[in-house]
C-alpha cells in the first residue's frame, strides 16, 4: 500500500522504523482535548491544595523573603541589580515582591502563586506533548500526569524559595511551544517569540540556559538535518542570550555557591556527574527515599554505586544507541540530558548531592520517551490496557508518595526531621533544625520551654559537630546555646574556634567578644569587638557589644553612648541597643532622654526590668 507523503506543516516525525507501526502512529483527532487538561489541572490542585496552609521554613526563606529588604517598597532597582542567594533572578524576587505587597509576610499568597503555577504548567506541559505526539490525547495525558503530581516535584511547588522553578519552567514552555510553532509555520513572529520567552525565563532562573540544547533536541524531533546550516544560525541568538546568563551565574557561584574545588577532586567529580544523571533516571521510577536533602558521600566512603556510576552509564548511553530507531526514545533521552547536565554534579554546586527540583524539567522528556514507546511497540491487543494501567499505576502511586511527601513541607521542624531521618550524620540538616529551635527558644510564648528548646539546639550541633567538627553554622549556633544558657566556660572554645577557621569572619569575633563581655573580661571583649569592626565597620551587633563593654567595664558612657547611636542608625529595631543608650543617658544625667529611649525598647518588645523602670520614672 502507498504510504501518504507528511505535509509540510504535519508534525510528526521524520518517518523512520520506529515510527511505521500502521496502528500505533494514528493521531486520536486535531481538537485540543481541554476537558482532560482541565480535569487533570483540577485533580492536580487538589492534591497540592495542603501547600496554601504551609509556613515559611529557614531553607532560604528568610533570605528570599523574610529578611529580604528588596520587597518593601519594593526596592525596584535593587530588584534588578542586586543577586540573591547567589543567583540573579529578578522576575522571581518581583513575583514575590508583589506578594509582599499583598500580604506582607503571611505566607497564604505565596504558596498559592506557586500552586497556582504549577497548575498553569500542568496545562501548558498537556497541550506541549499534545502537539509532540501529533495530537495522541493519551500521551499528553501520561507526560501531564506524571510532570504533575510526580513526587519529586513536590520541592519545587512546596517551597516557596523554588517559586524561581515553577516561574522559569512556565515561560520555558511558553518558549518551547513558540518554537515548535516555528519549525511548522516558518513565521518569524513564533521565532521571536521563543525568543521573547527565554528571556523571561532567564530572569526567573538561570536553569533556562538549557533552552537552546532543549531547542536541538526539537530539531531532531522533527527530522530536520543537523548538517543544515540555517538550524545553527537560527541558534545563535538563543545560545548568545544563555552564554550571557551563564557567564553571570559563574561569577555569582563562584563566590559562595560552588563547593571547594580542593575538597573533590576531578575524579570525584566525574563520579558524582555520571552518579546524578543516573539518579535522577532510577528516581523517576522510583522516588524514593524523598528528602530535602541528600548528601555528598564522605570523600574517602564513595560507596560501589558511585565508582560504578561512570561505566552504568556507558551501559546506558549503549542501550539508547541500540534501540536509537526508536527516535521517542532518543528524543526524551536528549531532552533529559539537556535539562540536567548542568545541575549534575560534574562541577559541585551547593551542599547536596542529589537535588529533586532539578527534576521538574528534565521529567518531560523520560516520560514521553516512556508514553511513546508504549504507543509505537506495544502489542495492538495490549496497547490500550498497558497503556492506561500505566497511567493508573503512575497517578495513583505517585499520588500517594506525592500526598504523603506534603506533610514535610509543612513547617520548618518536619522539613529537617524529614532530612535528619534520611541523612542524620549530615551537618546541614541538624544545624537548620538546632537553628529553628534556638529561635523558638526566644519567642516570648515558649518561655516555659526555654531550657528545653536551648537543650534540643545544642543536641543538633553537638551531633552536626560530630560528622564535621568544622562547620562553622553550627559552632555559632552552639556558642550561642551555651552562652544563652549561662555556661560561658562551655561556650568560650567554640567561639575560639570560630575565630581560628575564618579569622575574617565578623561574626567570629562578635561571638568571642560576647563570650567575655558575658565573663566580665571586658578589656578582651573590647579587643574582640574592635577587631570584628575593622572587618564589619557596620556590624550593629559588635558595635552593641563593644559599647555595653565600655559602658560596664570602663564606665566609659560617652563613648558607649556613641556605639550604640551607630548601632541604632544601622538596626532601628534593635530593642537592646535602645535599652543600653537607655541606661547611658541615664548615668550621663539625662533622665528625659533615658524614658524615651527605655519606652522605644518596651515597643519593640524588649524587656525593660522593673526596678530601673521605676528609676528613671
Amino acid at each position: 500500500m502507498t504510504k501518504k507523503k507528511p505535509s509540510r506543516t504535519s508534525t510528526t516525525p521524520k518517518p523512520t522504523a520506529a515510527t511505521r507501526t500502521p496502528k500505533a502512529a494514528a493521531p486520536s483527532g486535531d481538537r485540543f482535548p481541554l476537558a482532560w487538561a482541565l480535569a487533570l489541572m483540577a485533580l492536580t490542585g487538589l492534591l497540592f491544595s495542603p501547600v496554601l496552609s504551609n509556613e515559611f521554613t529557614n531553607w532560604d526563606d528568610q533570605f528570599y523573603v523574610l529578611e529580604n529588604a528588596l520587597l518593601r517598597g519594593p526596592d525596584w532597582k535593587g530588584i534588578f541589580t542586586q543577586p540573591v542567594v547567589s543567583n540573579y533572578h529578578p522576575l522571581t524576587i518581583l513575583t514575590l515582591a508583589l506578594n509582599y505587597q499583598v500580604s506582607e509576610l503571611k505566607p497564604f499568597s505565596y504558596y498559592f502563586v506557586n500552586w497556582l503555577l504549577h497548575l498553569a504548567n500542568t496545562g501548558l506541559v498537556f497541550y506541549f506533548i499534545w502537539l509532540l505526539a501529533d495530537r495522541r490525547r493519551w500521551v499528553a495525558l501520561f507526560v501531564a500526569a506524571v510532570f504533575a503530581v510526580h513526587p519529586m516535584h513536590v520541592e519545587s511547588v512546596a517551597w516557596i524559595s523554588e517559586r524561581k522553578d515553577v516561574l522559569y519552567t512556565f515561560f520555558y514552555l511558553l518558549g518551547l511551544m513558540a518554537y515548535w510553532r516555528y519549525l511548522n509555520t516558518g513565521g518569524r513572529a513564533s521565532y521571536l517569540g521563543a525568543l521573547g520567552w527565554l528571556v523571561l525565563s532567564l530572569l526567573s532562573k538561570p536553569a533556562a540556559v538549557a533552552f537552546p540544547l532543549t531547542l536541538l533536541a526539537l530539531d531532531y524531533w522533527k527530522g530536520r538535518s543537523f548538517r543544515e546550516v540555517k538550524l545553527w544560525v537560527e541558534k545563535v541568538p538563543f545560545f548568545a542570550l544563555a552564554f550571557a546568563m551563564g557567564v553571570v551565574t559563574v561569577l555569582i557561584q563562584s563566590q559562595k555557591a560552588m563547593a571547594s574545588i580542593e575538597m573533590y577532586s576531578l575524579t570525584h567529580r566525574l563520579f558524582f556527574g555520571c552518579y546524578t544523571l543516573l539518579a535522577y533516571v532510577g528516581h523517576f521510577f522510583w522516588p524514593w527515599p524523598l528528602s530535602p536533602f541528600h548528601p555528598y558521600p564522605p570523600v574517602n566512603q564513595l560507596g560501589l554505586l558511585v565508582q560504578a556510576s561512570p561505566l552504568l552509564l556507558l551501559a546506558v548511553v549503549g542501550a539508547v544507541w541500540y534501540f536509537r530507531r526508536n527516535r521517542a526514545l532518543v528524543f526524551g533521552a536528549l531532552f533529559y540530558l539537556a535539562n540536567i547536565i548542568l545541575v549534575a554534579q560534574f562541577v559541585s554546586i551547593g551542599n547536596t548531592l542529589l537535588a529533586e527540583r532539578y527534576t521538574y524539567v528534565p521529567y518531560i522528556g523520560l516520560a514521553f520517551a516512556l508514553a511513546m514507546s508504549v504507543m509505537l511497540y506495544a502489542p495492538e491487543a495490549l496497547r490500550q490496557p498497558l497503556s492506561w494501567g500505566l497511567l493508573a499505576v503512575a497517578m495513583v502511586g505517585f499520588s500517594l508518595l506525592t500526598y504523603r511527601y506534603l506533610n514535610t513541607w509543612k513547617n520548618t521542624e518536619n522539613l529537617w526531621n524529614t532530612a535528619i531521618r534520611y541523612a542524620p550524620t549530615a551537618p546541614v540538616p541538624r544545624s537548620n533544625r538546632a537553628h529553628h529551635y534556638y529561635q523558638e527558644a526566644l519567642k516570648p510564648e515558649n518561655a516555659s520551654r526555654y531550657d528545653e528548646l536551648m537543650r534540643k539546639a545544642g543536641e543538633d550541633c553537638d551531633a552536626a559537630l560530630k560528622g564535621d567538627p568544622k562547620h562553622y553554622a553550627s559552632l555559632d549556633i552552639r556558642t550561642l546555646t551555651h552562652v544563652r544558657l549561662g555556661e560561658l566556660e562551655q561556650a568560650l572554645p567554640y567561639a575560639e574556634r570560630m575565630v581560628q577557621l575564618a579569622p575574617q569572619n565578623p561574626k567570629g569575633h562578635v561571638l568571642l567578644g560576647t563570650v567575655f563581655q558575658r565573663m566580665r573580661r571586658y578589656d578582651e571583649a573590647i579587643e574582640a569587638f574592635n577587631r570584628a569592626l575593622e572587618l564589619s565597620p557596620n556590624d550593629a551587633d559588635a558595635l552593641n557589644g563593644r559599647g555595653a563593654s565600655l559602658f560596664n567595664g570602663q564606665q566609659k558612657y560617652q563613648e558607649a553612648l556613641a556605639d550604640f547611636d551607630k548601632a541604632i542608625a544601622i538596626q532601628p529595631n534593635n530593642g537592646m541597643a535602645h535599652l543600653n543608650r537607655s541606661r547611658c543617658y541615664f548615668m550621663l544625667g539625662d533622665k528625659a532622654r533615658a524614658r524615651e529611649s527605655a519606652d522605644k525598647a518596651r515597643a519593640l518588645g524588649t524587656a525593660v526590668p522593673e526596678d530601673y523602670w521605676q528609676l528613671i520614672q
